[in-house]
């Protein structure tokens, strides 16, 4: 991982000493815990650790809320399927 020190020698601009310009790689995007994001690169351990805690807060979050969603359609189908049928008894 790369830290801000690492990366302030390869932001783009001129020399002011020598007045040359250099050209100097962009930061790629990295990607980890599902962001892909350049301020990564400024991340340091104890921020990788905290964020790896909340990717798994989040994701379990993320399955519950999909389980309550399902339940929610199969109430919706359940109710559905009664309404056709009192509607055919009519």
């Amino acid at each position: 991982m790369q830290t801000a020190t690492d990366t302030a020698a390869r932001v783009a601009g001129t020399d002011t000493q020598t007045g040359s310009k250099e050209v100097r790689k962009p930061l790629a995007k990295v990607e980890l815990f599902g962001l892909r994001a350049l301020w990564l690169h400024f991340a340091d351990e104890m921020d990788l650790r905290r964020l790896a805690k909340l990717h798994v807060r989040i994701r379990v979050k993320e399955r519950a809320l999909h389980d309550l969603k399902e339940e929610r359609r199969q109430i919706m189908r359940k109710c559905t399927r009664r309404m056709q049928r009192a509607q055919a008894k009519n």
